[in-house]
């Protein structure tokens, strides 16, 4: 990972800026400038949909949850391997849009371009691009074209596209375009996968164009989803609506598109508004498709593109009122901050159905599947920030419970669930069961993260409603997964998974997994004996539907008393897993640098998995989140050792190690770790931006602040702070939600203060200190 890159773009607090146009840089961008809104996701490409190859762009236009499969092929298949794949298609294009300047094509490829600027507005939600084109002939015109994917209208997504003649009069023709033969870029962003989506993957339906409207709907070759999308268009002329337009139309096998002129005189602004709509047979009956669309496209032209400017601006000003973290002596890593926070806050899943990408909708990375990145990464800043989102977010983990029943019972497992490490639909997509299937931790994540819901929010009619069955579920296959080995004096030990660190796969006793799972089982127990006492009719709900009995946590608490973790008495350390201290150690000195950074692509998994040494973050990072269960000086020692041991070879790692170093005094290297995930996407540290963000990284650079420099932790019920700061701040200032209530929390050199924003009554520790504020305005100053 190159960390001595220089900004790749102006350090602007609140913007992105691209300065000039170079194609070289253009795939990348395309990432950058994408915009989503938790349904709907587009990259940044530009309207004049220019011709490029497979390695300087991606036109990318997704819907959450929408994916094509494939028979999977395999060299040697076991039993219980998928047999289907999944992967987030990419859909039909409709932001194409041509402008014919008094018979000039306007093109930045051709002419001459002047005042060039595309700006992510991180603060208001909105992407302009502007600049003066001269073309070939010497006309000069003023270009700006504003877009954004809405939050006021999930399945809606708005281009204004403003032209103004500066030196002439003329005729302006706008040309709008619905291109329909599009496929994903799997060799590119998916090189290791071998079973595509290859090729167009959408049959047509139907298609038409009529007056201001093009439409078109598809269904995919193999998981048969049908989608639809369509448009409409407005025009304005200083302001004033154009009503009698002469719409033509132009229909082609995979390709419609709509065209309309106004005469134009020199200084005046002409507008198109242009609506997009997108939707799909996940969210009604196919029949409704059309019907739906045309009634959003009527309804998005009835708001009118202002409409939807102005409430998009008032959602973006809503959400960075809780979540914004303001920092005082470093104007860079503030831009870095508000660019992961933007994009988590856009790539998340809102409807209960879907869930969220390691990619956002921004990318065809990791082929839009979900993983552990939502629950460990993304769901805390979401739980202090965002709860109703949080809360959604896991609804889709409580909608595919039966699919994780499922595949319990393929890997033998009787009762409970065990969730997929990769999905889409539910369904485990992970091809490759050492480094997917076996990695059992899963059900803990998900665990771990309605926990923390729980505490962090009060909610307890999710627990009754969803949370309690999430918990017994996965529970129950902690209890049939493991043992009690007479060899390890009865201890309850687990065999054979694969852990967070996936260069030591399929092994005995991963120290994060029996952590995990343990805190899954007292976590379960925990609801049980609640529902017990305050809702027995819920339990009794419960027993008879999933065939659960009350004497299940005999075995629980038996587990939980006697699991099993390893420990190497000499260092006083608690080893990854049973054979960790047995391996070879790790030389990188023998490994050439070229060859560093993508093991797997150079080595065989056996060279690798017989090194002691470790991807990311593992062991670490159990003892962060149960931090509580540990005395600061075995975490010290425990540091100290995976300090030695991790080569950060995984974007979610440097964030984590950071936190654990504040816990224990390393603020230096806390610092040091923060430093290398704050700007890691923005300035493309891994080189693979082009392919989508890297979500978790982004989660993680939030949780390295409140969670590591103030402290932050909601354990026990108890919601706990141990505040510093860095010698290279002069201040920061974040607020968090705790049943309800915001609280602000503001550190400088001197001093930490706690202010209730809104709401009522609150409680936290500082150390060995209880202090309760009781109001909105109450404040508390520790001195530091």
């Amino acid at each position: 990972m190159d960390t001595d890159k220089r900004p790749i773009y102006p350090i602007q607090v609140w913007d992105i800026t691209e300065t000039e146009f170079d194609i070289k840089n253009n795939y990348r961008n395309e990432t950058t400038f994408a915009l989503s809104n938790g349904y709907i996701g587009t990259r940044g490409t530009f309207e004049e949909a220019y011709d490029f190859d497979i390695d300087t762009g991606l036109e990318g236009n997704f819907v959450n949850g929408f994916y094509e499969s494939e028979k999977i092929r395999y060299g040697e298949a076991n039993f219980g391997s998928p047999l289907l794949s999944q992967s987030l298609l990419n859909l039909p294009n409709l932001k194409e849009t041509h402008v014919i300047l008094a018979d000039e094509k306007f093109d930045m490829m051709d002419g001459t371009v002047e005042e060039y600027e595309r700006v992510l507005h991180m603060k208001e939600g909105i992407l302009e691009r502007k600049l003066i084109w001269t073309s070939p002939k010497g006309k000069k015109t003023r270009i700006q074209i504003l877009r954004l994917v809405s939050f006021a209208r999930k399945n809606i997504m708005l281009i204004s596209y403003r032209v103004t003649p500066l030196n002439y009069s003329g005729e302006i023709q706008f040309v709008s375009k619905m291109q329909t033969d599009v496929e994903n870029h799997t060799r590119k962003t998916n090189p290791i996968v071998d079973y595509g989506p290859f090729g167009r993957r959408l049959d047509p339906d139907k298609m038409w164009a009529k007056n201001n409207k093009m439409y078109y709907e598809g269904t995919t070759k193999g998981s048969q989803l049908t989608m639809a999308c369509g448009s409409s268009h407005v025009l304005w002329k200083n302001n004033d609506l154009i009503k009698e337009l002469s719409w033509q139309k132009d229909i082609k096998e995979m390709m419609a598109e709509i065209s309309v002129s106004v005469e134009c005189e020199q200084g005046t602004t002409v507008k198109l508004d242009k609506f997009i709509c997108y939707s799909t047979a996940l969210d009604m009956g196919k029949n409704e498709l059309e019907t739906f669309v045309n009634k959003e496209l009527e309804a998005a032209e009835t708001d009118g593109g202002l409409y939807l400017e102005k409430y998009q601006k008032e959602y973006m000003e809503s959400f960075w009122k809780i979540a914004d973290v303001e920092i005082k002596g470093n104007e860079a890593v503030q831009q870095g901050i508000h660019f992961n926070l933007y994009h988590i806050i856009q790539a998340a899943g809102r409807d209960g159905h879907t869930g969220m990408g390691a990619k956002g909708l921004s990318g065809e990375g990791y082929e839009g599947h979900y993983f552990w990145d939502t629950e460990m990464y993304v769901l805390p800043v979401l739980i202090y920030t965002e709860p109703e989102v949080a809360k959604k977010l896991l609804d889709y983990r409580y909608g595919t419970l039966d699919q994780a029943r499922e595949r319990a019972r393929i890997l033998g497992h009787m009762k409970g669930a065990l969730y997929p490490w990769r999905t889409i639909n539910g369904a485990e997509a992970s091809t490759y069961y050492p480094l997917g299937t076996a990695q059992y931790h899963i059900n803990a994540d998900i665990a771990y993260a309605l926990s923390l819901y729980l505490q962090v929010s009060g909610d307890v009619e999710y627990l009754k409603e969803k949370g309690a069955e999430i918990l017994i579920e996965t529970a129950r296959v902690w209890a049939d997964v493991g043992s009690f080995a007479e060899c390890k004096d009865g201890r309850y030990c687990i065999c054979d998974v694969t852990g967070p660190d996936e260069y030591n796969v399929l092994v005995d006793n991963n120290f994060y997994t029996n952590l995990m799972a343990r805190e899954n089982l007292r976590d379960a127990v925990g609801a049980v004996s609640y529902l017990n006492e305050n809702a027995p009719e819920v339990l009794s709900r419960l027993e008879e539907k999933i065939d659960f009995s009350i004497e299940e946590i005999e075995m629980w608490n038996q587990i939980i008393e006697k699991m099993y973790f390893p420990y190497d008495e000499k260092r006083q350390i608690y080893p990854m897993d049973d054979g960790f201290m047995m391996r070879k150690p790790w030389d990188e000195s023998k490994i050439p640098p070229e060859k560093r950074a993508w093991l797997y692509e150079n080595y065989h998994p056996l060279f690798i998995m017989r090194h002691r040494m470790s991807k990311q973050a593992d062991a670490i990072l159990g003892m962060y989140l149960h931090s509580n269960l540990f005395t600061e000086e075995e975490i010290r020692r425990n540091y100290d050792f995976y300090q030695e041991v991790t080569l950060h070879h995984s974007s979610l790692s440097t964030c984590i190690f950071g936190i654990v170093a504040c816990d224990i005094g390393y603020l230096d290297e806390a610092y040091k770790y923060f430093s290398q995930s704050a700007r890691m996407d923005l300035d493309d540290y891994h080189n693979n931006f082009y392919a989508g963000i890297h979500a978790a990284n982004m989660a993680g650079t939030w949780q390295a602040i409140v969670n590591g420099f103030a402290g932050v932790r909601c354990q026990d019920s108890k919601l706990r702070f141990k505040p510093v700061i860095p010698k290279e701040w002069e201040e920061y200032r974040f607020r968090i939600k705790r049943k309800g209530t915001l609280l602000e929390v503001t550190v400088s050199k001197q001093e930490a203060r706690f202010k209730i924003i809104e709401g009522d009554r609150i409680n936290f520790w500082i150390g060995e200190k209880n202090i309760t504020l009781k109001g909105e305005g109450d404040q508390y100053v520790e001195k530091i």
